[in-house]
């Protein structure tokens, strides 16, 4: 009777460990899938600067606009800690302004912000 290949005694020896590591791959492969298909979407010019949209999140704009956390956080009245996940509508409606006037202070933070860093 012939013996078994040693990858096949290994295996079967540490199933949790191989199981984990398959998993961890898995995983790993996913975010740096998501990573890059944002980095594909985001340098099309068709979604850098985009006018606000309602269904849009403080995130969605600093990578369209490609301003760092901070900067979002002052143009939006945002603060470290607070509510997550708000739309541009519910922003609009706390600041009393239409998307149309919003998306025109969000141009202009970023052109403020592009030239400070241009110097």
């Amino acid at each position: 009777m012939s013996r078994p290949h040693p990858i096949w005694s290994f295996l079967r020896n540490h199933l949790g460990v191989f199981a984990v590591l398959i998993i961890a791959c898995a995983a790993g492969l996913w975010f740096a899938a998501d990573i890059f298909l944002d980095f594909l979407y985001f340098n099309d010019p068709r979604h850098q600067d985009e006018a606000l949209k309602a269904w849009m999140t403080p995130r969605y704009v600093g990578m369209s606009y490609d301003l760092p956390r901070p900067v979002v956080g002052k143009i939006f009245g945002l603060t470290e800690g607070g509510p997550r996940g708000m739309t541009m509508r519910t922003i609009a409606a706390e600041q009393n302004m239409s998307l149309d006037a919003l998306t025109e202070k969000v141009r202009a933070a970023a052109e403020a912000f592009r030239a400070e860093t241009q110097k």
